[in-house]
């Protein structure tokens, strides 16, 4: 049941002990903010209580509300265990709730540490292989710059013989 604001929760107990069935109903009625763990937990403490009692036999045969007289400062006593309890219960509640988010903000601190280690290291294997990249850039432009000088003087050679070829023979004729 949920209506404006509140929730009930019932919870039957079956009695079969002197032969007689007897259902025992136990009930609550409880503001909607309060958590159904927690008003379980009092119908709990309710059955577990009045167990003793229910073998009375103003409780077993007394007319309705017979034995409220003998179980009401009980009630009221436990109602304020309840009501101590639950404040308690909500500043462990936050108490569990900012210690798993200082644990999740741990974890991800953690994760994030790990994370900026891997990419340093990543940093550092590039910076190294940029540097050896540039060390081989420079070979190869050394490489290919001797390579074009080889060229060079071989086709200066050839230019050269060719023009000798061709001049030198006329000019000695001339001498």
């Amino acid at each position: 049941m949920k209506a404006k604001g509140f929730k009930g929760i019932k919870f039957h107990v079956f009695d079969n002990t002197t032969g007689d069935m007897l259902v025992w109903s136990f009930s609550v009625v409880a503001q909607s903010s309060v958590d159904d763990a927690q008003v379980k937990s009092f119908l709990e403490k309710l059955v577990y209580i009045t167990e003793p009692m229910r073998e009375s036999e103003e409780w077993r045969s007394g007319d309705v509300l017979s034995a409220q007289s003998s179980f009401a400062p009980i009630l009221l006593q436990k109602m304020e265990q309840v009501t101590s309890q639950g404040k308690l219960a909500m500043v462990n509640q936050q108490v569990n709730t900012t210690k798993q988010m200082m644990a999740e903000n741990i974890e991800m601190a953690l994760a994030r540490d790990e994370t900026l280690e891997g990419m340093q290291n990543r940093s550092e294997e590039l910076n190294g292989m940029a540097k050896q990249f540039k060390k081989r850039a420079k070979q190869v432009k050394r490489f290919k710059m001797i390579q074009n000088a080889k060229h060079g003087v071989i086709v200066g050679g050839l230019i050269v013989g060719a023009t000798a070829i061709i001049v030198v023979p006329p000019l000695v004729a001339l001498l």
